[in-house]
């Protein structure tokens, strides 16, 4: 048997390559359907709406601005370091990975979480089941090059609610010390309380008791409710300092 020479070998492939069927060529994708988040920390923010109707108009102009469509935004009132209480990220990343969206996109991570051991779960999650967490600083978790850059800010983000918080310890700290009341003001009458006190102090009654007699001598509660909370009772007496 003679052997085929390189030349002859090198035609066939030509001739196989020629009358094996070319791939279509791959029609770009059309615009990334994106879930917006919003998240603020505080009831207040919430109902105030300015953090999260600026945030809402800033996801709005980034998804213009690069073509993309804004699908629907979710959003949550909680603190950004619980995230088994961000409900409506959770709602989101449902979608996500039903298949009907493509990105979730918030204003800056930090609003996404600001716990660096969670986001490092919602990275791998993303990457794991087919959708991008961006942000519209730039932020973009399909790709690569820019995971580092993310690490860098969400430890930033995180360094400093550490720092906002020890500096809330040190002015409560520096408050007691210095006799001051904290708190919010109670709603509860000065008379009311002072007879709640000597209840306790006087007559030995405990905190169901005292609710319990407050109740039937008609005193009204402080947040219009049916009866007293002994709970309600016990703030009173820790607040003023009473065992």
């Amino acid at each position: 048997m003679s052997k085929t020479s390189t030349s002859e070998r090198t035609a066939a492939l030509r001739r196989a390559l020629a009358d094996t069927p070319q791939r279509p060529t791959e029609t770009p994708r059309g615009p990334l359907r994106v879930i917006g988040y919003v998240r603020v920390s505080t009831a207040t923010q919430g109902q105030n709406g300015y953090g999260l109707r600026a945030q809402q108009e800033a996801l709005a102009a980034y998804c213009e601005a690069h073509g993309n469509e804004l699908l629907t935004v979710t959003s949550d009132v909680v603190s950004g370091t619980k995230a088994s209480m961000m409900h409506g990220r959770a709602v989101a990343i449902t979608a996500l990975e039903a298949g009907l969206a493509d990105v979730l996109l918030v204003r800056a991570l930090d609003r996404a979480t600001r716990d660096e051991l969670d986001a490092a779960e919602l990275y791998k999650r993303a990457e794991q089941r087919g959708w991008r967490l961006m942000d519209c600083e730039g932020a973009d978790s399909g790709e690569p090059s820019q995971r580092f850059t993310a690490d860098i800010r969400l430890a930033v983000a995180a360094e400093e609610r550490r720092r906002i918080s020890d500096r809330t310890k040190e002015g409560l700290t520096r408050a007691k010390r210095e006799g001051k009341k904290l708190g919010r003001p109670s709603r509860i009458h000065p008379l009311v309380v002072e007879e709640i006190v000597v209840m306790r102090r006087d007559e030995g009654l405990g905190t169901k008791a005292i609710a319990a007699q407050l109740d039937s001598i008609g005193v009204p509660t402080p947040g219009g409710g049916a009866k007293w909370a002994y709970a309600t009772v016990r703030r009173v007496l820790d607040r003023e300092g009473v065992a």
